[in-house]
């Protein structure tokens, strides 16, 4: 009886085909991970998902990053907020000051909501209390070693480096992680004051301003100190005031940024190749775009919005 070392051949090439099969499958279907920034989504959770459609977005791979203000004056804030929970590892969030005004809210029900919130149906839901808490422990700036890129929901100060911003947002982060600290300064913070940044800065005063550098800044006047009345584009404000990424001497500068919260600007060669600032806030929710940018190549996504 004749042993066979190997397969017969027709069986050999029936294997090889299976194989060359699988390959091809595998060739076909298989997509680099990428990392995608997105603007302020603020309750347009349809152009939200149809922006994730046209990056054919997929949480088994690819990573999301979200610059805050994921809610409010849009329609469909709960509906953002419970599709982005369910992303887990998959999506990093940084808080915008509409969710620290969520979670004012929700921490004080005498608050009143304003005439243009529309978080109302959050703050209804028999899901408030775990929104409350996954919320509580989402970072106000995130740096990622790997990719080299920073992000954060409004700006920073001139005087912190990337360690700085990293190290005042850990702090208060851990003030809202914790009940009674985290309610005690979400009943005060609001106001403009203090507006400059003074490293003697204590307790309340100083939360206050991490919290207004990373959530609400757009400029700084010539002395250092915030301004926040005004939003326009720079091209139409007065020439003393500065937009935070062009503060002369800043200590982060040299690391790229992706910013929201500044719906007047776009990414230009002013804002992005020179100074390597990505604002992706496009106004969704005034009716314009929602706006995407791949982290690896800078390529830009957008989707038009309907006014909300």
């Amino acid at each position: 009886m004749e042993l066979y070392s190997r397969p017969p051949f027709r069986c050999s090439l029936f294997l090889n085909l299976i194989h060359c099969t699988k390959l091809i499958l595998w060739l076909g279907s298989s997509k680099e991970m990428a990392t995608y920034a997105v603007g302020d989504i603020q309750g347009c959770y349809d152009e939200f998902r149809r922006l994730l459609d046209l990056l054919k977005f997929n949480p088994d791979k690819d990573k999301l990053w979200l610059a805050g203000d994921l809610v409010n004056r849009g329609p469909a804030s709960l509906a953002v907020l419970k599709y982005v929970m369910s992303l887990k590892d998959a999506a990093t969030v940084v808080l915008g000051n509409h969710e620290l005004h969520l979670l004012a809210l929700s921490q004080n029900r005498q608050l009143k909501l304003g005439k243009n919130d529309t978080i109302g149906q959050i703050l209804d839901s028999p899901e408030l209390d775990r929104i409350v808490k996954w919320l509580r422990a989402q970072p106000l700036f995130h740096y990622d070693n790997k990719l080299k890129f920073a992000m954060v929901h409004a700006g920073l100060p001139p005087e912190w480096s990337i360690n700085d911003a990293l190290m005042h947002a850990n702090e208060l982060s851990h003030i809202l992680s914790d009940e009674v600290e985290g309610k005690n300064f979400l009943k005060h913070m609001y106001g403009n004051e203090p507006s400059i940044w003074d490293e003697r800065l204590e307790g309340i005063d100083r939360w206050k301003f991490i919290a207004d550098c990373l959530t609400r800044c757009r400029y700084f006047t010539p002395n250092g100190y915030l301004e926040f009345e005004e939003k326009r584009h720079p091209s139409l404000v007065k020439v003393s005031l500065q937009p935070w990424y062009l503060m002369p001497n800043a200590r982060w500068r040299g690391t790229p940024i992706v910013f929201g919260h500044w719906a007047s600007l776009s990414v230009t060669k002013h804002t992005s190749l020179e100074n390597q600032i990505f604002p992706i806030d496009t106004g969704a929710v005034w009716g314009r775009d929602l706006t995407a940018i791949s982290l690896e190549d800078k390529k830009l996504f957008s989707v038009s919005a309907k006014v909300t």
